[in-house]
Formats: structure tokens, sequence, C-alpha cells
């Protein structure tokens, strides 16, 4: 009797803190949804059924932090009369409450940043700079007072939490009536409730709720809102065994060449490369240009260019390329992920995105890959050139360029900038020192010149009122969905900016070598903050403009789709004589139906998520990446 009796009475305190838990994710849920409010444009209907749905996908989480306590502290008192229960739940759930009150102030930088709650840029950021993300923290997203900020909100919640558990009456089991009544009901009850919190809401799966199916109202606010901190991270830790698992080489060479076949390559060759060999039936240009310009901007989203924000004028520069009679513009295009390294190693590989860090393979510095935009400009005769604003270590660029088909790779860290960026110099800078090689060349010189910015990007710190941006004139401009105030008027004016110093690049290149041609586009998917909720072509496409003598604006239509990883072989479309065959397991962006990249979808001009599409595509698209991940993994011959 008496095991039962501290068994009846700790969980007592275990259920307080579960009910206490559940408060807790709703009052961070809806700080959140206030706190990004306007983004909802006035329209709060969904409101209501996103908190239910989040208090049921709480449950989930709760019930685990509950579990937890149970385990450390209840359980073992049942058996153990002098175990300190009380002072282990309330350590447990002390530093639990100050590890969500961390998740809680850093979610809302990252929803800012990233348009959601935790997701796999939490994997990504592991390989990036880590001391210039701190910098970053600290001086764009206000580390300094939000670290401490959250430890206190954690130690206020845990005091509420002790007040709780043990100023409220806990009713013991000598003064319950039905003694054997409770003890056979109690058993049941657990396990009953378990059950209920285990499915969310729900007795069984197919009325349950994860944070796969959550997702079921039309605002992404809302949908993120749904997620707490646990089922956010839970999501980030679940995507990545998934992609993890279907990137495993574990297939046979027979069962790579059926995929080879359903993707549309050459199932009996030798190498995967050769499987996908293409080749040129007519060049696009009867003259071959001596140089070529690759500008990949940081965070240069195609958002300003669509009719609802051209007028505001944060790229005319690039809009006057655009719109130019030697231009062609491919108005659906996708970035090959959602950070600037998934775009360079989609670049130098010409491999979709699976979630492998090319970058750091063995293999990538053991072969080269032919569909990498290097080799297939050496190819053509170029030479190579990498230029990028920030440093030579970030992710091991330069040697991963030096090892994928790049003559020369120049970074920040010859050029002595002093600009007191922690990501690199200034993007003029950057273009500065390409322009002194320029007037180095010599007349005949073949080369393709990549350039990667970083300006774009936090911390924000050049002086851009002083370079000329028009910050009034533009904030008169500004539509409902954006807002007015000085922050945001400094990020749209590093837009500006970066367009003002690539277009002031392509005017000065243009002059030394006249018969260039120019490709601009930008990394990833622009993060920029609106104030009201946009769509996902607003959100996540870049820009593509190809500019030159010769360029047609007829190449593309509004149906026009591409991606990062079919650049190399559109370029080689454009510049090879007719007969040259170039790896490339998609086709050139002229003769692309459809486009992927890791999460969206792009056929005939429309966009749309991955899950959304048909069985069929999402099968042609895991049997891509499973090419992809051999030929990483494993390398280009096709045998066992």
């Amino acid at each position: 009797m008496q095991y039962f009796a501290r068994f009846f009475e700790n969980l007592q305190q275990d259920l307080k803190a579960f009910l206490y838990w559940c408060l807790v994710f709703t009052v961070f849920r809806v700080a959140f949804i206030w706190i990004y409010s306007g983004q909802l444009n006035g329209n709060y209907a969904d409101v209501p059924m996103a908190l239910f749905l989040g208090a049921r996908l709480s449950l989930k989480t709760a019930g685990m932090l509950a579990l937890v306590g149970f385990v450390l502290a209840s359980l073992p008192s049942i058996l153990i009369k002098q175990w300190p229960a009380a002072k282990l739940r309330n350590i447990w759930h002390c530093l639990a409450l100050v590890f969500f009150s961390l998740c809680f102030m850093a979610r809302i930088p990252y929803y800012k940043i990233f348009h959601a709650a935790f997701n796999m840029m939490l994997i990504n950021g592991v390989h990036d700079d880590v001391k210039a993300i701190f910098v970053t923290a600290i001086e764009e997203y206000q580390l300094l007072w939000r670290l401490p900020a959250a430890v206190l909100l954690g130690l206020v919640l845990s005091y509420i939490l002790y007040w709780v558990l043990h100023r409220t009456r806990v009713v013991k089991f000598n003064d319950v009536k039905h003694k054997k009544v409770t003890m056979a009901l109690a058993l049941p009850a657990v396990v009953i409730l378990w059950v209920f919190v285990r499915f969310g809401g729900a007795f069984d799966y197919n009325n349950s709720i994860n944070w796969l199916s959550a997702a079921r109202l039309n605002s992404n606010l809302l949908n993120e809102a749904i997620l707490d901190d646990g089922q956010a991270l839970y999501r980030v830790r679940d995507i990545k065994k998934k992609q993890d698992a279907a990137n495993k080489v574990d297939f046979s060479a027979e069962e790579l060449r059926s995929m080879i076949a359903a993707c549309g390559g050459n199932k009996k060759a030798a190498t995967l490369e050769e499987a996908f060999l293409r080749t040129v039936k007519e060049p696009k240009l009867t003259k071959q240009p001596h140089n070529v310009f690759l500008i990949v901007g940081e965070s240069f989203g195609s958002w300003p260019f669509l009719p609802k924000f051209a007028n505001i004028g944060l790229v005319p520069k690039m809009q006057a390329l655009m719109n130019s009679e030697n231009s062609a513009y491919v108005p659906t295009m996708l970035p090959n992920g959602s950070n600037t390294i998934k775009a360079v190693n989609g670049l130098f590989t010409g491999l979709p995105t699976t979630g492998i860090y090319e970058n750091y393979q063995p293999m990538s510095f053991k072969e080269k890959y032919a569909s990498g935009i290097a080799n297939i400009m050496k190819a053509l005769g170029y030479r190579t050139v990498f230029w990028y604003a920030g440093y030579s270590a970030w992710e091991d660029v330069k040697m991963f360029a030096e090892a994928q088909g790049f003559d020369e790779v120049h970074c920040a860290d010859e050029f002595g900038t002093n600009t007191g960026n922690v990501w690199g110099c200034a993007d003029a800078e950057l273009f500065q020192h390409t322009e002194k090689y320029l007037s180095k060349q010599q007349k005949d010189d073949k080369v393709f010149h990549m350039l990667l910015t970083i300006s774009n990007h936090a911390p924000y710190i050049i002086d851009v009122d002083s370079l000329g941006f028009p910050r009034e004139a533009v904030r008169a401009k500004l539509p409902a969905d954006i807002s007015r105030d000085n922050n945001t008027l400094t990020e749209l004016g590093h837009i500006w900016y970066a367009d003002k110093t690539m277009g002031e690049f392509v005017a000065n290149a243009q002059q030394l070598l006249p018969d260039s041609l120019f490709v601009i586009t930008g990394d990833h998917m622009e993060r920029f903050d609106f104030a009201l909720e946009q769509d996902t072509r607003v959100r996540m496409l870049v820009p593509c403009i190809f500019y030159g003598n010769g360029v047609s604006p007829a190449w593309f239509n509004e149906k026009s789709v591409g991606s990062h990883i079919q650049l190399a072989g559109t370029l080689a479309e454009i510049l090879a004589p007719q007969g040259f065959s170039y790896a490339s397991l998609q086709p050139s962006i002229f003769d692309s139906a459809a486009a992927f990249n890791q999460s969206l979808y792009a056929s005939n001009g429309n966009i749309t998520m991955q899950n959304k599409i048909t069985k069929n595509v999402q099968e042609h698209i895991a049997a891509m990446r499973k090419l992809a991940a051999w030929r990483v993994i494993k390398g280009n011959r096709i045998e066992e």
C-alpha cells in the first residue's frame, strides 16, 4: 500500500508539471503569433485553429517532458522511500524550462531570417563559419540581451512551477475514501491518458497530429506557430534522419542502371557522366565571347523584379539589363538550396542537392565532376577563375574550387580588406579587384569568371546612404507588404547596393571587354522579412539574367523554368560548337520542361512544394538524388 501511496502522490506532481508545460507552450505560441501578427494582414480567423492544433501537438512535447520527470523522480521513489524525487523533478524541469526559453527567444529572429521555426538550416549552420555566425548574432540579432533574457525567463518560469508543485494541494492516498477502486483505476487511467497524449489529442494514428500533418492552414506563420520548439527540433531531427537514409548508397550497380534509365540516361554506359552525355545541336551564339562572367549575388532574390515590387526601385540596374534587347530572363529560377554553400556545391558539381555536403566529401577531391560549371567551361577552352568576397577557409571553398576545375581562386584573404564585416569584403572591393585583373588580360584570352558576393547579408554595415541610396524615396513607394522602419530600409538599401555594384561592374567589364557574356543570379532564396506573408514565388526564387551581344529575349518565355544545376549545361548550349558533348543530369534550361531543388518543383512557369506533386514525379526526383549520392560517395564508375 505504501508503494502505491508514493506513486499516487508523485503522479499528481507529474500531472501538474504536464499541465504547466501545456500552458507554457500555449503562452509561447500566443506570443510568437502576436509578435508577427502584422504578417496576417488583419486576417485572424485561423488563429483559434492554430492555437487548438498547437495545443494538441504540444501534448506530445509536454508528455515527454513529464515522462522524463516521472522516470527520474517518481519511478525510483516508489521503491526508495528516501529518493529525492521533489529535488530531481525541480532540477529537470528547471533545466528544460531554461532550454525552451532559449529556444523561444532564438525562434523570434530565426523566423525573421528563414520564415520557419527551426529547420534544416540548423544542421547546415554546423558547417558554416561559426565565428562569423556568432558575431552576426550579436550585431544583428541582439544575442547579448536575448541570451540573458532567455535565461531569466526560464528561471522565472521555473520559480512559478516550483510554487505550483509545492504550494498547491497534493491529495494524500490515506485521505482517499475508495482506495481499492482508486488503485484499480489508476494504471488504466494513466495508460489511456498516455495514448491520448501520444497521438496528440486522439486515440489512434488516423486521427493523430504530428509535425508532418500539422500544417493545415493557409498561413505559413500560423503553420509554424503550431509547432512548439520541441516539435520544430524534432522536425529537424526527423528530416535529417530521412535525408541520411535517402542518401545511403546501399543499392547495387544494377539498381543504379535501372534508375539511370528511369531518369532518361543510358543505362549501358560505363560511368554516370557518360550515361547523361548531351550534345549541342546548334549553338545559341554564332561567335564565342572571350569572357564569360557568372555573378552570384548573396541573398539576391527575384522578388524586387516582380510587378508588385518593381516600382520601388531597388534593382534598377539589373532591371535595365533584364529589359535590354541583348538580354534573356528566366522568370522561374530555383536556387539549389537555402544557403550559399548549397548554391556553390550545385554550380561546382552540377548535381542536385541531396543533403550531402560535396565540399567535404573525399571523392570531391579525387575526381572532377564533369557536370560542374568550371569543368564544362574548361572543356570549352576557357581559363577558369573563381572570385569570392568571403574568406578562403569558409566551407573549404578555395580547396574545393581548385579541386573542381578552377585554375585560379581569389578570396578576401588576399585583398587585405578592412571593411569590418566578419564574412569578408564589400562587394565593391571584390569587383574592383576583378576589374584590375581584367585590365591585365590579353585581347585573345578566353576566361570564365565566377564571382560570389557577400554584402547583402547580416550584419548590414554598408553605409548605403552615403553611396546614394534614396532612402526616403524608397520608403514612400513601399507597399503595405514591407515595413517602413529604418532597419528594414537599411536592409533594402543593401539589396540596392548589391544591384548598384553588380550593375557598375557589368558596365565597366563590358567597356574593357565588349564581347563579354554575363549571367546574373542569386545564391539562395531571399531572406528578407516582409511585413505581410508572401507566396512561394516571392519568398523563394532567384533571378537569372543572360546579357551580352547576341543574347535574345526570345530564348526564354513566361513558362521557362530552371535551376542552378542547369546553368553549366545552358552555358554549353549557348557557347559550344555543334556536336560538343557535355555531362549533365538535368537538361539545359532551353530544353527543360521542369526543374527542382531541395523542396520545390517547377513546371510550365508554375511552382509547388514537392510534397504536393504526383507520386511519379516524386519518385523521379528521388531517383535523381540517388544518382547524385552515388556519384558523390562512390564515384563516377558504375560498378559493384
